[in-house]
């Protein structure tokens, strides 16, 4: 009642008149000061921390590796026959599952083949997969608890991953020759690559699918993924880390994967980006810092080309991904990536790497294995909440949340302050003589006002809640991949003709006083807040795109009078190009990292069917919140 009244001269708090009296000023530099605490994170010597080991029983990189024998090799080229012997009889999906199976099952694996079906959005797309196991069973335990290497037939950029299977089987030749494993270890294929995972790990826990699995393990408590693309030697690995809702692995994860794959000369860069040189200048480490950092908080916020780690991440399993990076002249990978551009299909089979290439790669996987193997818990000493700027260096919650704050207190300062302003400004006299007529006064213009504001959101907000269940009822041949961007414009349109057939109704000059568009600004401005505030908790790189998308420019909107038709023209047009639809389409390639020659993609289906598979939060927040966020602001700024 105090935050009220307190417009209207009522006895407050010291808190809450030092607000009303510098709310109007200090909104937009909070809004700059938390922009700027996020330039800032790049900068090394501010908010950087080095890595460490918190969990002492993993000794990572104490025992010496026993990989690369010529017997693990052959296990290579038994796969290779298996794989080209099922490509001759037949159907690829089934008849290369089967060739894994039996594999695995000569090397004392129990394997079980799991046959899948699957549609990438909601009723459109039906596909059908094959995903297969087998368990090497720990000698020295009861089955209780398991490490799951897992790997797809094709890779995230859609390259096939055969080297990464016949290294897994040589893995599982090594694995199955040694004595001392204390967990279960799992090696998992799928031909449907994350939607398979998720497929697998669904079943594997018991949830109700059209395909269980029988042949089970224990409790998982870490996974590694491997995504080896066509190439004679790797000259490093990439490695990924963020999953589909913005969770991470535990830290300590992160660092051993590190640590292991730098003793084998082989090192796991995060997203595969070199450190700079020491002698680089300041400036220099900063923007390769930045673009580090814009990258993971891309595949955090949007899930995009992360993987077939992240499914497990939702099922609290520390999970990442092990990607090779090919030299600059490899003729192999240039021989792939030119059929790649021009979308031809790739050779299914492809030459074998070289055998140094074969055994750093097995060893970091077998140092990875034993430090995992040595875990008595699971992972929980470390953090869950980090961002990684640079290799074995993290900035921990309490280096970048402070950015959340800052955001959200400019729009909940300005929110005060709008909400105080309403009104004509006789409501707003500090004269004690008049305190009771102007209470009543404003509580007559809140009973007026607040309905008719409350129902243009709710309104917009109606439309937002359909976009969202639209996909789920429409006809399958709707949401095709060539009408997609179609539906977004027609929406678009929609929206638009709503706008203006509202301000039409509402502010014609015999109505225009039931809607004060202050208080429609502030009401907007405190649910706004509310979800960036809890969202930053969460996935604090997509609470930051949401202020960015959402939450700035309604900051910006109507920042001064917007009193002639030219103004108001350019603030339809400045909110139109931060719009989703143009945001989409024009952050595609850079911001999505999907193929600039992939047409047949787009952000929306992308966006609807991580939503349909892994729960993301990323098209609930479009339809529910950025874009009725955006189509408000349009209002906003036709008002009078």
């Amino acid at each position: 009642m105090s935050l009220v009244l307190s417009g209207q001269g009522e006895k407050t708090s010291p808190a809450l008149r030092v607000a009303r009296k510098y709310s109007a000023y200090l909104s937009y530099p909070l809004a700059v000061a938390g922009i700027a605490w996020l330039l800032l994170l790049p900068y090394s010597e501010l908010f950087w921390r080095r890595t460490y080991f918190s969990e002492n029983a993993m000794l990572p990189g104490q025992a010496d590796p026993c990989f690369g024998n010529e017997h693990h090799l052959a296990a290579m080229d038994r796969m290779d026959a298996a794989l080209s012997t099922s490509l001759r009889e037949g159907s690829v999906g089934q008849q290369r599952a089967a060739a894994v199976a039996e594999v695995f099952s000569e090397f004392g694996l129990d394997t079980e083949v799991q046959t899948i079906v699957y549609d990438e959005v909601p009723g459109v797309g039906q596909h059908q997969g094959t995903n297969v196991h087998g368990i090497l069973r720990a000698p020295r335990s009861d089955s209780v608890e398991a490490l799951v290497i897992a790997a797809a037939w094709t890779t995230a950029d859609n390259q096939t991953n055969i080297n990464a299977v016949r290294v897994m089987a040589a893995l599982a030749q090594f694995a199955s020759e040694q004595v001392y494993w204390a967990k279960d270890i799992i090696f998992v294929v799928t031909d449907a690559g994350e939607i398979g995972m998720e497929q697998w790990l669904r079943a594997y826990h018991g949830h109700h699918t059209q395909s269980p699995l029988y042949v089970r393990s224990g409790i998982i408590q870490a996974a590694l993924s491997l995504e080896l693309p066509p190439a004679k030697t790797y000259q490093s690995m990439g490695l990924y880390v963020e999953g589909k809702v913005g969770q991470l692995p535990n830290l300590d994860m992160v660092n051993m994967v590190q640590h292991v794959s730098r003793i084998e000369q082989l090192p796991a860069n995060l997203h595969g980006m070199v450190d700079e040189s020491r002698r680089a200048s300041v400036w220099r480490k900063y923007l390769h810092s930045a673009q580090l950092l814009l990258r993971h908080v891309r595949s955090q916020a949007f899930g995009s080309l992360v993987g077939v780690h992240a499914p497990f991440l939702r099922y609290r399993i520390d999970a990442l991904t092990l990607s090779g990076i090919a030299k600059i002249n490899d003729p192999v990978a240039q021989l792939a990536q030119q059929q790649r551009e021009l979308f031809l299909t790739e050779p299914v089979i492809t030459p074998m790497l070289t055998q140094r290439t074969v055994n750093s790669i097995g060893r970091s996987c077998e140092r990875a294995l034993r430090s995992l193997n040595n875990l008595l818990e699971h992972f929980h000493q470390s953090f869950f909440f980090y961002i990684l700027p640079a290799n074995r260096k993290y900035i921990s919650i309490g280096g970048y949340i402070p950015a959340a704050g800052l955001m959200v207190g400019s729009l909940l300062l300005q929110a005060m302050h709008l909400w105080w302003m309403q009104g004509p400004p006789e409501l707003r006299s500090s004269d004690p003589r008049t305190r009771i007529e102007r209470i009543n006064k404003y509580y007559l213009l809140l009973r007026r006002t607040i309905p008719n504001s409350m129902g243009i959101i709710l309104r917009v907000h109606l439309l937002g809640l359909v976009l969202l269940a639209l996909p789920m009822i429409l006809p399958h041949a709707v949401l095709t991949n060539t009408t997609s961007t179609a539906y977004l414009f027609t929406v678009a349109l929609a929206s638009i003709s709503m706008v203006l057939h509202i301000t039409d109704t509402y502010w014609t000059e015999a109505a225009r006083p039931m809607v004060e568009w202050r208080q429609l600004k502030a009401l907007i401005e405190l649910y706004v807040a509310a979800t960036i505030a809890c969202l930053s908790v969460m996935n604090f790189s997509l609470a930051a795109v949401l202020f960015a998308v959402a939450g700035l420019p309604l900051v910006l909107t109507r920042a001064c009078e917007a009193g002639s038709r030219a103004q108001k023209a350019a603030g339809i047009i400045l909110l139109l190009l931060a719009s989703p639809v143009c945001t989409m389409t024009l952050g595609r390639n850079v911001a999505l990292g999907l193929h600039p020659l992939d047409f047949t993609s787009s952000p929306f289906r992308m966006f609807l069917a991580d939503f349909h598979h892994f729960s993301s939060l990323v098209y609930p927040l479009v339809c529910l919140i950025y874009w009725p966020v955006n189509i408000l602001c349009m209002i906003i700024v036709l008002m009078p």
